[in-house]
């Protein structure tokens, strides 16, 4: 199975899950993201290899890049 990753837009939002497109990313990364209201930046609130993959269905869109800072 494909690795994932969870993101969060805001601080307490709800998690969005995305693939992370060969990116060494961590809890707390802040990554830019394509989804269907187009780029957004949001927070890795969930780490790949992290997330339980069977409760997930469908194609992901991808993480973009990881921002600094």
């Amino acid at each position: 199975m494909p690795d994932i990753v969870g993101i969060r837009f805001e601080l307490a939002g709800e998690v969005n899950y995305f693939d992370p497109s060969g990116l060494d990313l961590s809890v707390g990364d802040r990554v830019s993201v394509d989804t269907d209201e187009g780029e957004r930046e949001g927070h890795v609130a969930i780490a790949p290899g992290q997330v339980i993959h069977s409760d997930l269905r469908g194609p992901m869109d991808p993480v973009l890049r990881k921002l600094d800072g």
